[in-house]
């Protein structure tokens, strides 16, 4: 991701290598009695600095980098650009030139300083330019803060809108009026995790990611009272891979792709259907599946408003690093949330 823009980072390329070839680099060429030797040797010391430092930028920005890269890479690279940097030396003999006042033969150590010299001029560079990429960053990082928490109140609407809706409370509070008739203890029972369940969704509504744990909490919850309600028409299961527990996920995510799962597969089969609840963690990769009997809809968008809003929440959370994809699969719907964990 680049966090400067075009323009001003080649005006910041082009005039730092230009003070470097004509401020810091031109005095020392007192030595060139050859004019032409001079500006040849000036020219492709500038256009070393601008295309190397380039090419790093690049490789920089593409690459998955860890805390231990921002030391190593460019270290690296300056110690390669510094080489360069000597070598054109070499070739043109500039150390030569130096030594030839003091008629003294050059010796291994000198050698060495003028390649130390030379990493000087990069590893100058490569601190100036991470010092204000360091900078961007962490302007990038405030401005993505202030959407999470702007994206937060909007979530927190769209949950109360949307996850927990006044149809599943009507529908709830109805199954457990009849069963007050025919099954006391039952009733008693579902209203115990319809409390449970509105005491986790609202501890849910200010936090930003939550443990997996904590959201199959409210899943169960929820698919007990929407058992009560289908009956033998629903039949749900969970697949949970005991690493995954401890995992963050956005709030009510599972429990709005369950919903989803009942209200467009499991209502609108006459017989009914199944709900699986599926997370693994293969090496980095957690993965969170809700599938249950039924097509997607060809009329109607599979994305409704519940779903952007997951993938907006899942984008500044965890940024390229999730995705989300709804798919159907032999006569099923599968309901993919996948994150890359590092």
């Amino acid at each position: 991701m680049s966090f400067i823009p075009q323009r001003v980072y080649w005006l910041i390329q082009f005039f730092w290598w230009l003070f470097t070839t004509l401020i810091l680099k031109q005095p020392t060429t007192k030595f060139f009695n050859d004019p032409y030797n001079k500006a040849s040797y000036l020219l492709i010391n500038f256009l070393i600095g601008i295309m190397l430092s380039h090419i790093y930028t690049k490789i920089y920005q593409a690459k998955d980098r860890n805390k231990g890269d921002v030391l190593i890479f460019p270290i690296v690279a300056s110690i390669i650009m510094g080489a360069c940097f000597f070598f054109v030396d070499y070739y043109y003999d500039f150390q030569g030139y130096r030594h030839f006042v003091e008629e003294t033969k050059l010796v291994p150590l000198d050698y060495y300083q003028f390649f130390f010299e030379s990493v000087r001029y990069a590893g100058v560079w490569f601190l100036f330019y991470h010092l204000i990429m360091s900078n961007r960053v962490a302007h990038h990082k405030e401005l993505m803060l202030a959407q999470a928490e702007m994206s937060l109140k909007t979530a927190e609407l769209e949950n109360l809108k949307n996850q927990l809706n006044p149809h599943f409370l009507f529908n709830a509070i109805n199954s457990i009026k009849a069963l007050t008739i025919f099954d006391p203890e039952l009733a008693r029972k579902a209203l115990t995790e319809l409390s449970q369940l509105l005491r986790t969704s609202l501890s849910m509504g200010n936090q930003q990611l939550v443990p997996l744990d904590m959201e199959l909490s409210l899943v169960r919850d929820y698919l007990f009272l929407e058992k009560i309600r289908y009956e033998k028409r629903l039949v749900y299961s969970f697949h949970i891979q005991n690493e995954t527990l401890s995992l963050s996920i956005p709030p009510m995510s599972v429990q709005l792709l369950v919903e989803n799962a009942i209200k467009h597969g499991i209502g609108k089969n006459k017989l009914g259907g199944k709900v699986r609840i599926i997370s693994e963690l293969k090496g980095e990769i957690f993965t969170i599946k809700v599938v249950n009997t039924g097509k997607l809809s060809q009329k109607v968008s599979p994305v409704g408003v519940g779903m952007k809003n997951l993938e907006r929440r899942l984008q500044i959370n965890f940024q390229e690093r999730a995705t989300f994809t709804l798919v159907e699969e032999n006569d099923t719907v599968v309901a993919s949330i996948i994150i890359k964990i590092n």
